[in-house]
């Protein structure tokens, strides 16, 4: 469907492939840079469920060389050209936390981090990836105090990614928690703090984001499987027509009043603990979220926006990270409907580019 994004415009800059490896699927997205414009070249994904003997839309925990199996299926799918990759790491396989540390001791952060961190790592030092960086100082400190974001990956973890790229024959050019990648796509540059949603098969990771910079994070346990699941179970109908049914009409009019009474039960639950949580940083924080942006494959559940804006204060917005590319014009519904769940794809390709 894609392939043809190639031959539409003449190469003239490296080309670059953001792959975003989930628990339900594998997407991918290539993009390059012509004067000055961020152009999509192709994109493509492919569910993880029948490499594990299940049903398209089941979270999975395959091998490394199931993975790389199907990121190679999906690489020839798409018709991608380009080796230059940059991948995602899940945010369930690190550590991310704000801490704070007297402001005294910011000229030394490389010396005092990695002693400060073994309060917050659950596990040896010299068995993870660290970085950090601060992210507040100067006019922001507040009661002599500095606030710096620490990042943790397990080695293991990095090894396993990396021998899943090497197997695909890609030349990896970084690895980055998937959070990140979210909202470099979701989101444009705004003073106010957002939440970005991120609904995955297994899990919905809810972060907030403020002048750029994750402020917290939270995963909620519901993910879009369990909606599927729900529906399967209350109306007597296999997985896989829950899932087409799901795909299909969603939580649209036009479709099945019972099932689509399902999805709202089912999704409430989740609703209100986003709600809740969103609250809770405001209450917290003295401040209010300037929207609720949905990413991930869960996000393109259509009428999902028209129901949780029913069920919020908070103004409820699609990522659409396709619209920082370039693209025929006739796909431009297409790319929106699908752009939600392919905001980390796109994240990574963004930052390679510009680290081109």
């Amino acid at each position: 469907m894609t392939s043809f994004f190639s031959d539409l415009f003449k190469k003239e800059s490296k080309s670059v492939l953001g792959v975003d490896i989930g628990t339900s699927a594998v997407k991918v997205v290539q993009l390059r840079k012509e004067r000055g414009s961020v152009v999509l070249e192709t994109y493509g994904a492919i569910a993880l469920g029948p490499y594990a003997g299940v049903e398209i839309g089941r979270a999975t925990s395959l091998p490394a060389e199931k993975i790389a199996e199907a990121l190679k299926d999906v690489i020839r799918e798409a018709n991608v050209t380009t080796a230059n990759a940059a991948v995602s790491i899940p945010y369930s396989s690190s550590l991310i936390s704000l801490i704070k540390l007297p402001s005294a001791v910011e000229k030394d952060l490389a010396q005092v981090v990695p002693i400060e961190a073994r309060k917050y790592i659950p596990v040896p030092i010299n068995e993870v990836l660290l970085d950090w960086f601060p992210v507040s100082g100067g006019s922001q400190k507040k009661e002599d105090k500095i606030e710096v974001l620490l990042v943790a990956i397990h080695n293991d973890t990095i090894s396993k990614f990396k021998n899943i790229a090497s197997d695909a024959a890609l030349a990896v050019e970084f690895f980055e928690i998937e959070v990140f990648s979210a909202v470099r796509a979701a989101l444009e540059r705004g003073v106010a703090p957002v939440a970005v949603v991120d609904m995955g098969a297994a899990t919905t990771k809810f972060y907030v984001v403020e002048r750029g910079l994750i402020r917290e994070s939270h995963i909620l346990s519901q993910g879009a499987q369990d909606l599927t699941l729900a529906a399967s179970r209350s109306l007597g109908i296999s997985v896989v027509q829950a899932e087409e049914r799901k795909r299909k009409t969603g939580l649209m009019e036009n479709g099945s009043a019972g099932f689509r009474n399902s999805l709202e039960i089912s999704l409430s639950p989740l609703v209100s603990e986003m709600a809740r949580t969103a609250v809770s940083f405001e209450q917290r924080n003295n401040a209010s979220l300037g929207a609720i942006v949905l990413t991930g494959g869960g996000a393109t559940l259509r009428g999902l926006k028209e129901f949780m804006q029913s069920k919020m204060q908070n103004e409820i917005r699609l990522a659409d990270p396709f619209g920082k590319t370039q693209a025929p014009a006739f796909l431009e519904a297409i790319l929106k409907d699908a752009g939600p769940e392919f905001s980390v794809a796109v994240g990574l390709a963004l930052r390679a580019l510009q680290e081109a």
